[in-house]
């Protein structure tokens, strides 16, 4: 059943348009006219025209996110989510505080918050852990009347439940890692959605997506077939080249190629990389460095430092954010570790520490690390 923010979305999308212009198959009639009420929608010579003021220019920012990147904007505006966003910061870390117990709506809210990294939890039972950080959030709380603030949440020591977990042989056709693929391409500006990777790598079915974004994702998929493969071999720098060719086939003319000149992150010019010149050696450096992490106790408290020490290298001159990833990935495959899967929930925190950070903490990058392997294998 189509639910008023979805009929409000589609006159968004049709506006100028008449009721009967709606693709939904039942009536909405009954939805038009609670917008109107609402002062969202005004009726025109009988055509349908958004109302552009402060709350529908925030809700507008709220469907076009949720679209853009595979989400229910549903779940943001429901009242629901407003009582989740009112009540939880101050219970946190219980992630079922007492106002928020015995309702199946915010049950179900919660559930979704949590399958998509908007909230980690640390444990199942009791259910704790923390929310995070995230744009979304802001948006859909102010579209509540509400200011989320988040105070500091004790973090666990999780290493050594890690440990414990239970991990299966990397399988390229599990759930999980159309996870992986799909949160990596993501956070490059992707639009392909868990389903749409499901179906492209698994049913060759290709999505109504710009083929930049199928691209991307098919790159990754590649290069994720040449770690698995070359799981149990050392990891050189020319390894570490030919991932980047493989992340960036067709998408750029020097993909697998060390930068020739500087490069610079879009938005943050406090973000410094290696100079060119100083590429080969800090690259040598840092496989000499993962070739002597012997123990998965040590890899765990390195993870932060593996990626931002990459990261900050930039050997390429594009795609070293997904380049990155991969090889983090490649060394928890080395040591049967879980994965690292990114989801949008995680993305605003996981960037503010990496390529967006104004000051370099590997620590507090390890610990997010930490929560999402526990998040996914416990949730």
């Amino acid at each position: 059943m189509a639910t008023k923010y979805d009929v409000f979305a589609e006159i968004i999308e049709k506006a100028p348009c008449k009721p009967k212009d709606l693709s939904f198959k039942s009536p909405v009639y009954m939805h038009i006219s609670s917008l109107q009420k609402q002062g969202w929608v005004r009726k025109t010579s009988g055509m349908l025209v958004p109302v552009n003021d402060k709350t529908t220019q925030n809700v507008f920012k709220i469907i076009k996110y949720c679209f853009n990147h595979g989400l229910d904007h549903n779940v943001f505006l429901t009242k629901s989510t407003g009582n989740v966003l009112r009540h939880l910061p101050d219970g946190l870390p219980d992630l079922r505080p007492e106002p928020l117990k015995g309702n199946k709506e915010m049950t179900r809210v919660l559930n979704y918050l949590e399958e998509n990294q908007f909230i980690l939890k640390h444990s199942r039972k009791p259910a704790r852990g923390r929310m995070l950080k995230h744009q979304l959030l802001e948006w859909s709380a102010e579209f509540h009347g509400l200011r989320i603030v988040l105070r500091d949440v004790e973090r666990p020591h999780l290493a050594q439940k890690i440990l414990k977990l239970k991990v299966e042989p990397i399988n390229p056709f599990e759930g999980k890692i159309f996870a992986f693929l799909t949160g990596s391409a993501q956070l490059e500006g992707s639009t392909m959605t868990e389903g749409n990777t499901r179906d492209l790598l698994l049913r060759d079915i290709y999505p109504d997506k710009p083929s930049k974004d199928i691209q991307m994702v098919k790159n990754l998929n590649e290069a994720l077939k040449f770690i698995i493969e070359n799981k149990d071999k050392e990891i050189t720098p020319e390894r570490i080249q030919e991932i980047n060719k493989l992340v960036m086939f067709s998408l750029h003319a020097n993909a697998g190629k060390y930068k020739i000149t500087q490069n610079r992150i879009q938005g943050n010019p406090s973000f410094k990389t290696a100079r060119p010149e100083d590429v080969p050696g800090l690259v040598k450096e840092f496989c000499d460095k993962v070739a002597g992490i012997s123990k998965k106790e040590d890899l765990l408290e390195e993870l932060g430092h593996i990626h931002n020490q990459l990261q900050r290298i930039h050997p390429f001159s594009d795609g070293n954010s997904r380049t990155t990833r991969m090889v983090l990935n490649w060394i928890i495959i080395k040591h049967d570790l879980p994965v690292i899967i990114l989801k949008m929930g995680s993305f605003d925190e996981y960037l503010s520490l990496t390529k967006l950070s104004s000051i370099r903490d590997d620590e507090s990058l390890n610990q997010l690390f930490l929560e999402l392997i526990v998040h996914e294998n416990i949730f």
